[in-house]
């Protein structure tokens, strides 16, 4: 009887092994997933942030023509991004991967009025702005003034941190757009 008690030792041993491997795994797993849905909320809120800043300044505001030379500043709202490692990207009026194969391109999407963000190993989030009057630009600084990117695109950021931008109440040829006062460098 003792004989059989000690053949059972060693695959008692291997069972207990194999059993907490199994739960360390899973473990990681779910700490894994759980990071990423964190990062993604954490996005989602500083998206949902500046949302409401814009649609106040929208509504409220008063724009700047970019043609005039002279005009004083549209009405600004400055943003603080305090976004994840994680971060892929962070883009305002265009989808910068739309075939979802990790190569970044630039243009507008719905007439630029949508964000898009995803973290590293999430899926891609999009926030359509329900109003039609919110449509981003990239700006671009001439020496003087912000104006619109000469190619008219969305802005795209691509790293995690703190990241401040201003965004700016504008017009041009009477439509009105919110000029983001940064260029991403992303021209393709």
């Amino acid at each position: 009887m003792n004989d059989v008690a000690s053949e059972m030792i060693p695959i008692r041993l291997m069972i207990s092994i194999a059993i907490i491997a199994a739960i360390t795994v899973m473990i990681a797993v779910g700490y894994h997933n759980l990071s990423i849905t964190l990062a993604e909320n954490q996005v989602e809120s500083e998206c949902r942030e500046l949302e409401s800043k814009l649609y106040t300044m929208i509504g409220s505001g008063v724009a700047r023509d970019v043609d005039e030379v002279n005009m004083g500043d549209g009405t600004k709202r400055s943003h603080t991004f305090n976004l994840p490692d994680n971060l892929i990207y962070l883009a305002f009026g265009v989808d910068p991967d739309i075939d979802n194969d990790g190569v970044a391109e630039t243009g507008l999407t719905n007439d630029g009025s949508v964000i898009f963000y995803r973290v590293q190993d999430g899926s891609k989030h999009v926030i359509w702005l329900s109003d039609e009057r919110c449509v981003f630009r990239e700006g671009e600084y001439t020496g003087e003034k912000w104006v619109i990117n000469g190619d008219g695109q969305g802005f795209i950021l691509n790293s995690g941190g703190g990241t401040t931008l201003a965004f700016e109440l504008v017009e041009k040829n009477h439509e009105r757009y919110i000029l983001i006062h940064g260029n991403d460098n992303i021209d393709l």
